[in-house]
């Protein structure tokens, strides 16, 4: 790890209990941040995807879905 503004590279071992706390935490918030941006990305490329199969329709060739055959069932007694 190197600070930008000093130019010199800084170990983690030399860091002080704070300073360890600092750097894992921003090192889990990054982590955090990229699995949620993986997620949302995901999420919006199956929303657009969606939408598109949707505005383009279904097949012509294809009818829609016509129920063959209603039934009931027989309702069950309570005990």
């Amino acid at each position: 790890m190197s600070d930008e503004r000093t130019g010199r590279e800084i170990r983690f071992s030399e860091l002080n209990w704070l300073g360890r706390a600092v750097y894992l935490t921003g090192h889990v918030a990054r982590a955090a941040g990229s699995v949620l941006e993986m997620a949302v990305d995901q999420a919006a490329e199956l929303f657009a995807d969606a939408e598109k199969a949707f505005k383009e329709g279904l097949d012509p060739g294809v009818e829609d879905a016509k129920i063959l055959e209603e039934y009931e069932e027989p309702r069950r007694k309570k005990k």
